[in-house]
């Protein structure tokens, strides 16, 4: 026979999956709107700087230094978005690992009921009351570094060398 408490721990626990799920997706999203800047930040910076050996035009590839901050700007946001929405899941999992103990152990370890039910209490429900407001500060735990140092850094060298040929040819 279930209790009430019994009863409104399930419910918690079915909306925590909810959550889970619900971040799951949102997680899905932020990458393929950073997969899709990225592409469309490579095809701007190459066809801006193709244009502008094309046409031995410094401006353009000036731009081409423009646009690749401007898309580093943009990708780096969608890697704090996803960073917040991973520290979100890593918190959700958490819960969701403590009712698995609860139900493993049953009443051979009597602490994880109460384990469950203070994160139970504790668990801010949905991706987006758990983020912190954005800063441009916060864009140093964007990930994935090793794609915006890899990605922009080369895009900006490779723009850099056809600033200066444009400018001394």
């Amino acid at each position: 026979m279930t209790t009430p408490a019994d009863d409104r721990e399930a419910r918690l626990i079915e909306l925590v999956r909810a959550d889970y799920d619900a971040t799951r997706g949102f997680i899905d999203s932020v990458v393929l709107t950073s997969t899709a800047v990225r592409t469309v930040g490579v095809t701007v910076t190459v066809a801006l700087l193709g244009y502008a050996l094309g046409n031995s035009s410094v401006a353009v590839a000036v731009c081409a230094l423009v646009a690749i901050a401007v898309f580093l700007f943009l990708d780096a946001y969608h890697g704090w978005l996803y960073d917040q929405a991973r520290r979100h899941v890593r918190a959700t999992e958490t819960v969701l690992r403590l009712r698995y103990r609860q139900l493993e152990a049953g009443d051979d370890e009597p602490e994880a009921t109460p384990d469950l039910e203070r994160a139970l209490a504790s668990h801010q429900l949905g991706p987006y009351l758990a983020m912190t407001r954005f800063r441009v500060k916060n864009l140093r735990h964007a990930r994935p570094r090793p794609v915006y140092v890899g990605l922009y850094g080369g895009l900006a060298l490779l723009a850099l060398a056809v600033v200066i040929f444009e400018a001394v040819s």
